[in-house]
């Protein structure tokens, strides 16, 4: 098979891009028994595959962390149907008792940055008991798993010859553990009390569950050690390979999930687990479907006019501002990717300034922005070379002396295609060390 190359740039502008972390927290000693394994992926080491063999060749089977790990390759790999470049880390993100997932920063730099978008796959619950409701009911919150990994998404973003300079933005799908409370003893969760993630404000972060409800699935699931559900991060991350930076991967033409008829019993993978309750998408009505999909979760779905397809909800993040879906995460970090490319020459060069206010002056003003907006006319354009961008305007920050902070900011404000809706890009950049 040829390598599925949907774009190629020097400066890491191809979004197909993916990487998976499974967190081993929950395994003691997850390499014993497999030598090869370690010696690849030991000490939260990255290594780049393009098909399921690379990664047999690397020592993965379908034993290891009870087979999730190699389900959701090979899920990735055959819904794509072709060799992809796909990043794949094993580590523990637990310190202390807490959520830890410093790593993420680690698998993008090792990555050269080149990383779009990196699945998450944890045993760490999402949800957890805050205190009684009214009839004394339970009230579901939210656990610091979240905030964690947002923290670390941010950090990403960085400053050009500053901290994290060498990392670059990428969107996280998050599908962690969904079939207990934090600290309980139990397995039952009622979808019906699930918290509204959107008011986490957390606009890298995207949370998906539900699964195929296969005798092979439940399998897997019963052997984890939350019997957290084992997923779909495979087949999402493979529509976002697939799926240029401005298409949403909910959209019904493109990404039917039950490509093969493999898909055919769609499920949240969570209710009472005990009882062998999964909640299947066919018992939960359209407007039960609906009030998750607002809450911010990504869940699977059917329509009545497509009978034989899956589909996901939507592609929201935890956010109802102007990164409220990963669609315009990736136009966004695409385009900052676009202007630190450009941007990096800059970097200890020779610079006019107002030397009334500090601020750069009017003629280099206007060259670094043109060079940018031809850049962004030049790589903003989907493999079909259709543009990704309706619209673009730079501007620099002139309220910034650099002579005091040896640092350039602008603002980039791009408008999304067939939207009259804008997006802002802030970036900064270290004239000098």
């Amino acid at each position: 098979m040829g390598e599925l190359n949907l774009q190629g740039s020097a400066f890491s502008f191809d979004e197909s891009v993916c990487g998976m972390l499974f967190d081993t927290s929950m395994y003691y000693e997850p390499f014993n028994d497999y030598v090869q394994l370690e010696g690849n992926f030991g000490d939260g080491q990255t290594c780049l595959i393009h098909n399921l063999e690379e990664a047999e060749d690397l020592g993965l089977t379908d034993a290891f962390m009870n087979g999730v790990p190699y389900y959701h390759i090979k899920q990735f790999y055959d819904y794509v149907g072709a060799d992809a470049k796909l990043y794949i880390t094993f580590a523990d993100c637990i310190l202390n008792d807490k959520p830890d997932f410093g790593i993420i920063q680690d698998i993008q730099q090792a990555a050269n940055g080149k990383i779009f978008q990196l699945g998450i796959w944890t045993e760490q619950c999402i949800w957890k008991s805050t205190s009684d409701g009214q009839n004394g009911q339970e009230i579901y919150g939210f656990t610091g798993l979240i905030g964690e990994i947002e923290g670390q998404a941010e950090a990403l973003a960085g400053v050009v010859n500053k901290t994290n300079s060498d990392n670059l933005p990428l969107s996280i799908i998050l599908n962690a553990c969904t079939t207990k409370l934090d600290d309980a003893d139990g397995y039952v969760i009622d979808h019906k009390r699930l918290p509204n993630a959107l008011s986490l404000n957390c606009p890298k972060i995207s949370v998906i569950f539900g699964q195929n409800g296969t005798e092979e699935v439940h399998a897997i699931q019963a052997g984890n050690h939350n019997y957290t559900p084992v997923g779909f991060l495979g087949i999402a991350l493979a529509c976002l390979c697939l799926a240029s930076a401005e298409m949403n991967i909910a959209y019904v033409d493109k990404f039917n999930l039950n490509k093969d008829d493999n898909l055919l019993d769609p499920e949240l993978g969570f209710g009472d687990i005990v009882a062998g309750n999964y909640n299947p998408i066919s018992e939960l009505n359209t407007v039960r479907r609906n009030i998750l999909s607002e809450k911010g979760y990504i869940l699977p779905t059917v329509y009545k006019s497509k009978e034989s397809g899956v589909y996901f909800s939507n592609d929201q993040t935890l956010s109802e501002r102007d990164f409220s879906t990963i669609s315009l995460n990736r136009i966004a970090h695409k385009c900052r990717r676009v202007i630190r490319s450009v941007m990096f020459a800059y970097v200890n060069g020779n610079i006019s300034l107002d030397p009334s206010t500090g601020a750069i002056a009017a003629i280099d003003q206007t060259k670094i922005i043109n060079e940018i907006v031809r850049e962004l006319d030049a790589n903003m354009v989907n493999p079909l070379g259709q543009e990704q961008i309706g619209g673009r305007y730079v501007v620099f920050d002139d309220t910034k002396d650099i002579l005091a902070t040896d640092e350039l900011s602008l603002d980039c404000h791009i408008v999304t295609v067939g939207s009259n809706m804008a997006i802002d890009v802030q970036e900064a950049y270290v004239l000098d060390e």
